[in-house]
């Protein structure tokens, strides 16, 4: 079992950690919940997340038992949330804090960010104490952990398609719809922009619009304006779950893959559950 710490910090969501947890990629469920923006944060994470281990891990107040989820989890805060900038908080995670991590293939010595996040105002001695005392607990973790970059890979993409299986076959409402159209479009990673004009393509003729032209008009018009093609389709035309189900089929073959690979569903009743209005 490997635990280093991670900071990663965000001038409008704050500061999430994360930690190396058998050899997977776990952030701290209290950190997540609250940057989306829940009232109550523990009962959301009850209430949403079913892969959460909790583990002890350094705080202001020294050691404390936490829960760490993983990224299924981490989606389903995301997807549930009411926060307006949740869309947001998800790019950030997925899109720049994952990938960061991820590149460097592990975690790196983080003992001067956590004492400047966590313990600014204390005196030099303290400081001193707190920094020996977690670079101790790293390197014990350093010895005692085992290194699989292959497992850890695999880890990593399952946890990615069962955030993006569950979006599809749970009962979801309408509003979350469009954190679930980002989720399915960008699973081919480097090729995300190619899907979403195909996607968007797809939309237009389907409806004899241009999308672009429509929103260009729009903005003219109106403010604050649109930002993208997808705030029209949702905003003015209201029609993202029409643009879902073009998704579903247009992706399918992706969507069947997925589901045989994680839930070893048969392609006719994953077909059934996933492309329905």
């Amino acid at each position: 079992m490997n635990k280093d710490l991670k900071i990663f910090n965000n001038e409008e969501f704050g500061s999430v950690r994360w930690v190396k947890y058998n050899n997977k990629d776990y952030a701290v469920a209290n950190d997540i919940a609250s940057s989306l923006g829940y009232s109550s944060p523990k009962d959301a994470v009850s209430r949403h997340c079913k892969g959460g281990v909790e583990t002890s891990l350094p705080s202001n107040g020294g050691m404390q038992i936490m829960k760490i989820i993983p990224e299924g989890d981490i989606y389903r805060l995301v997807i549930k949330s009411k926060l307006p900038d949740a869309e947001k908080f998800e790019s950030w995670i997925f899109d720049e804090v994952l990938p960061s991590i991820r590149k460097t293939g592990g975690y790196v010595n983080n003992e001067e960010l956590f004492i400047e996040t966590y313990l600014p105002y204390t005196d030099e001695n303290t400081k001193l104490v707190f920094k020996n005392t977690l670079s101790m607990v790293r390197k014990q973790n350093e010895i005692i952990g085992i290194q699989n970059s292959t497992i850890n890979k695999q880890g990593k993409e399952i946890e990615h398609k069962e955030g993006i299986i569950i979006g599809l076959v749970d009962e979801i409402s309408l509003a979350e719809k469009r954190q679930v159209l980002n989720r399915v479009v960008r699973y081919k990673g480097a090729n995300f922009q190619l899907r979403w004009r195909e996607l968007y393509k797809q939309f237009s003729m389907k409806y004899h619009i241009n999308l672009e032209d429509r929103v260009t008009k729009y903005n003219k018009n109106h403010k604050p304006k649109l930002k993208s093609k997808i705030d029209y389709i949702d905003k003015v035309m209201n029609k993202i779950p029409e643009l879902y189900e073009i998704a579903c089929k247009l992706y399918e073959s992706d969507v069947k893959e997925l589901a045989k690979n994680l839930y070893n569903l048969n392609e006719t009743s994953y077909k059934e559950v996933a492309c329905t209005k």
